[in-house]
């Protein structure tokens, strides 16, 4: 890759919203003055006209009407990327603040190594739980969306993320596209992104920490179903990876049940989940 793509006006970034507070503007400035430009892209119920309001210059705000899924939201913001001519996008949640230089730091990767597709910061938490590294820059396996810096040229030869989970394991099957297609993945762990993992608590058993998401009960029924069609969708090419989803996956389940409140229903959300698997259903489910 040319070295003239350390250009951080080639860089747009998409941040998707949900309900989010006005605690956003201030992560959405972390990064603003990194990029050429921020698509907005809004799945709340309603227009955050303080969004609009505060942020005029750089960024382009598109409101949903209705919540159309994470995947469906970035592949909207990388086609407004594409049209406007960038060629790389930083996709970011609504929780995540960046540390200053990130995305000069990341299109350094990008351009030193080849064939390249993600570029990722590390993730940190409020108990430092990733924060565990043994060199500056490592080649991975998956990463979580937020902060990563995605090769658009990568992206219109792979394809779009998968509109069919909606939301959970959208990152975790776009990273496996990617492996699937010969694209590598980096993280560059001097790079530290402030990122707040759900409800992350921190419990003690037999004088070891466990650290529970405490997720919102439907937010297991996507795990669970889409799990199991990342493995329909993988397991004849990816059965390493995939083993190592399940494995976390089943620790996240131990800890609902050693942990979290809302047991049953978590449970039943996960009952739920392998009986739609079973039907096929995909995309959104309503659960009102």
């Amino acid at each position: 890759m040319n070295k003239d793509y350390i250009d951080k006006n080639k860089v747009a970034g998409i941040v998707v919203l949900y309900n989010p507070s006005e605690i956003v503007i201030e992560s959405i400035n972390s990064y603003l003055n990194q990029i050429g430009h921020l698509f907005i892209i809004d799945n709340s119920e309603k227009e955050n006209l303080f969004i609009k309001n505060e942020l005029k210059e750089k960024v382009s705000y598109l409101f949903n009407n209705s919540n159309i899924g994470v995947a469906a939201a970035l592949n909207l913001g990388a086609k407004k990327a594409i049209e406007h001519g960038f060629s790389f996008i930083l996709t970011m949640d609504q929780d995540s603040k960046a540390p200053e230089n990130m995305v000069d730091m990341l299109l350094s990767v990008m351009v030193e190594k080849k064939n390249v597709g993600i570029v990722s910061p590390l993730h940190s938490n409020k108990y430092d739980t990733h924060l565990r590294f043994t060199e500056d820059l490592e080649k991975i396996d998956v990463v979580m969306t937020s902060g990563n810096l995605v090769s658009l040229e990568a992206y219109e030869k792979i394809g779009e993320f998968n509109e069919d989970f909606f939301i959970d394991y959208v990152d975790i099957e776009y990273c496996f596209k990617m492996n699937v297609n010969n694209y590598s993945i980096y993280r560059l762990n001097k790079t530290i992104l402030q990122h707040d993992e759900a409800n992350l608590s921190a419990k003690i058993l037999f004088n070891r920490r466990y650290f529970p998401h405490n997720h919102k009960p439907f937010r297991l029924y996507y795990k669970t179903r889409n799990l199991l069609f990342l493995r329909k969708l993988y397991k004849d090419k990816l059965p390493d990876l995939l083993k190592i989803e399940y494995d976390s996956y089943l620790r996240t389940v131990a800890k609902i049940l050693l942990f979290e409140k809302q047991k049953f229903l978590k449970i039943k959300m996960i009952l739920i989940g392998i009986l739609d698997f079973l039907k096929g259903k995909k995309g959104q489910r309503n659960f009102s």
